[in-house]
């Protein structure tokens, strides 16, 4: 079980929190995922957790949170349910401790919902409970120090970050030869990039933004990140803080005033901020959040340009977000298919693709999140060392599916849209000494388009 608590589990404080998430977050929606569970159990074989244990099959996680349900909102729940176990008000210390464990075993990757017979999407129950944790004091230390970095806006003020993004602005100017355009407004392309991007894979971006110069394209980047990785407050439950944020892009995206607001990460982000992000505040875009794949594959077929192919077997894994929770499969399809002819699916794809366990479902690889605590100064505690330690085994029982999907299709190179996939399929690749790499599509793509001149 893995270890979460900062100190000392406050019951009171979690009382108010199941309290306040349980008569303020259940709409229509949430209502029908709690009452129509069959316990069928079909979810278990979609969900990157259950080859860890069947305890953290999607149906017994949010079990939980159909107990706590119950008692506040049922007949039964409020008389023999109590009774025989099936409702609870609120929750013992192990049963708390229980709960702050199953929300790091699930990262909303939606796979349980399509598989449904119900179509129950368990993780947004998971994510109720991810928020009663947050308000009761419960989530990682190391998660909430980054996270309030994030909402307060003292990231900037931190050292690394701004020398990493000014250091990546300054390389975008030497890749196109010249000043790159910043904060312009009404142009065609705003290119949307976070911090965690530019530490993680700023030769993504760089080439991105090479490709947009290349295609004479009206586009302009940010002179200043708008967020760690924004909103990163959704990963970990705290809903007030992620408004915060959004409330901050919004504003900006609406001052720039694009057409496309274009991102090169499809994790947690894309559809916060295409979708998400607009619900909550209740807002009509005139601009349009897109994947850069999707922006590509329009200019490809419109004949902006061609690609030059390879001859190795290629293969595309889908990040959950960008594809099962934000609809986008067919346009990575498009630019895959002219990149090699020898393009091959995994077994799993499309809607049925298998999550790469976001690190071992918390916010990333365990070295990730250490890192970056280190390079901004956040201590790193016994426990929190403790907790992403033990966010590794999901890990390696889930990259070991995904590695043998890969070696099925003898794929010399997986290449896929998410900065959180490619680390979590690259150390899969590594631990399981597999032959193959991982990268973003954006890193063949760059040296393989041809402008076509008209």
């Amino acid at each position: 079980m893995a270890v979460t608590e900062q100190e000392a589990i406050n019951l009171e404080a979690l009382k108010r929190a199941i309290d306040d998430v349980f008569y303020s977050q259940i709409d229509s929606t949430i209502l029908y995922y709690l009452q129509s569970c069959v316990n069928c159990k079909a979810c278990e074989a979609a969900c990157p957790f259950t080859p860890t244990s069947l305890e953290y099959s999607p149906v017994n996680k949010a079990e939980i949170a159909r107990q706590l349900y119950r008692p506040r909102f049922t007949v039964w729940g409020k008389t023999i349910g109590r009774i025989i176990g099936g409702s609870k008000k609120y929750l013992s210390l192990e049963e708390a401790e229980t709960m702050a464990d199953y929300v790091w075993h699930c990262t909303n990757c939606g796979a349980c919902m399509f598989v449904c017979p119900m179509a129950i999407d368990s993780g947004a129950l998971i994510d109720l409970l991810r928020q009663v944790t947050f308000k009761a004091g419960m989530t990682p230390k190391i998660y909430t120090d980054i996270e309030q970095l994030e909402v307060s806006g003292k990231y900037w003020d931190i050292p690394v970050f701004r020398d990493a993004w000014n250091n990546l602005i300054s390389k975008m100017k030497e890749a196109v030869g010249k000043d790159i355009p910043l904060d312009k407004k009404n142009s065609e392309v705003l290119f949307y990039a976070s911090i965690y991007e530019a530490m993680v894979y700023p030769d993504v971006l760089i080439k991105a933004a090479k490709i947009l110069d290349m295609l004479g394209k009206d586009w302009t980047f940010m002179s200043k990140p708008l967020g760690i990785r924004p909103p990163v407050g959704l990963v970990i439950g705290d809903k007030e803080g992620a408004l915060d944020v959004m409330k901050r892009v919004y504003a900006y995206f609406t001052e720039m005033s694009p057409k496309y607001v274009m991102l090169t990460a499809g994790g947690f982000e894309y559809p916060a901020l295409r979708y998400t992000m607009h619900e909550v505040l209740k807002v009509q875009p005139k601009y349009e959040v897109v994947h850069v794949t999707e922006l590509l594959a329009k200019w490809y077929e419109e004949k902006e340009f061609e690609i030059e192919p390879i001859d190795e077997v290629i293969t595309w894994h889908d990040p959950c977000q960008l594809g099962r929770r934000g609809g986008v499969f067919e346009a990575p399809r498009v630019l895959m298919k002219a990149l090699s002819k020898n393009f091959k699916e995994l077994p799993r794809h499309g809607v049925n693709s298998f999550c790469c366990s976001r690190g071992g479902g918390g916010c990333g690889l365990p070295s990730m999140v250490e890192n970056m605590a280190k390079a901004i100064g956040i201590p790193i505690s016994e426990k929190d060392k403790k907790f992403l330690d033990s966010t590794l085994e999901p890990l390696i029982k889930a990259g070991k599916i995904k590695v043998d999907e890969i070696n099925k299709v003898k794929a010399s190179e997986v290449l896929t849209g998410c900065p959180v996939c490619i680390e979590s399929i690259g150390f899969s690749i590594d631990y399981y000494h597999a032959n193959a790499k991982v990268n973003h599509i954006i890193e063949l793509l760059a040296d393989r388009i041809k402008v076509i001149k008209k």
